[in-house]
């Protein structure tokens, strides 16, 4: 167990605290701290821009997650970004000047440090398979269609629903003819089956209230491929919420349905052209 007592009382360790929006540090930096998070959230961000400084979310540290124990064997700078998500309050120790220090003079509070930096190492490894599974299979489903419809679409929605292992899956879709409404196209429940229920929303938000769903656990995923495009796919388990890995996975995924989506939509324009010409 995880001795943070000692690991405060101990002046190798120094406590920061943050304000939200306040920066770790930063992409290419060049830090030799190893990181304890005390309290509250951190954001793990990537740079896509770099001129614009535009990043991509990647994950949300915790409480007790420790980051950046690559310093024990790696002196690399830094690939993301770190940042507070509110205020937050850390401990860290200059890997590299007194970690060795700290392991001499608290030799079992160090070895306890060392197994839990383990055991959080393995659970992101096993974390990281479990997505590195997922997308390979939605990629092979989606590599293999012979055509892409509505039929394929909830086909794949379908196989989706095993392969992360949810209860259900609703899937709604963008209504261009009337303001603040959104059509439910599609329920996992009843396979095959076309729906066609209206569902208004506020601010391009969907309130599952009005649908009176009796599952306690869903999640909620937005899909916004274009200016004016929204569709959601919402997931639902009958038993444990959705925890940060399923998330991630879940966000990965619906991103190449959403591909699928968008190119539905464009081969039905192409053939709406045809038959006007």
């Amino acid at each position: 167990m995880l001795d943070i007592y000692t690991l405060q009382k101990s002046w190798f360790f120094k406590q920061i605290n943050l304000n939200p929006k306040d920066i770790v540090f930063d992409e290419w930096n060049i830090d030799k701290n190893i990181y304890i998070i005390l309290a509250w959230e951190l954001i793990v961000e990537k740079y896509t821009q770099i001129k614009s400084k535009e990043t991509k979310y990647l994950a949300t540290l915790k409480k007790f997650d420790v980051f950046w124990e690559a310093w024990l064997n790696s002196d690399k700078p830094k690939e993301v970004k770190i940042r507070a998500k509110s205020k937050v309050v850390l401990l860290s120790i200059d890997a590299k000047e007194w970690l060795d220090n700290f392991s001499k003079k608290y030799p079992k509070e160090w070895l306890n440090l060392l197994k839990y930096i383990i055991y959080l190492s393995n659970k992101r490894l096993l974390e990281a398979n479990s997505l590195i599974t997922a997308t390979y299979q939605v990629s092979k489903e989606i590599i293999e269609l012979d055509k892409i419809n509505n039929k394929k679409i909830f086909d794949l929605i379908d196989k989706l629903k095993n392969i992360i292992n949810v209860n259900y899956i609703m899937y709604f879709e963008n209504n261009p003819i009337i303001k603040n409404f959104i059509k439910l196209k599609y329920d996992t429940r009843y396979k095959w089956k076309l729906q066609d229920k209206l569902i208004e929303i506020t601010d391009n938000k969907l309130n599952l209230l009005k649908l009176k769903i009796d599952y306690n656990y869903y999640y909620n995923q937005k899909i916004s491929i274009w200016e004016n495009n929204i569709w959601f796919l919402v997931f639902f388990k009958e038993k444990n919420d959705f925890n940060e890995n399923d998330k991630k996975i879940l966000t990965s995924l619906t991103t190449s349905i959403a591909w699928l989506i968008k190119q539905k939509q464009l081969l039905e324009e192409e053939r709406d052209k045809e038959y006007m010409s």
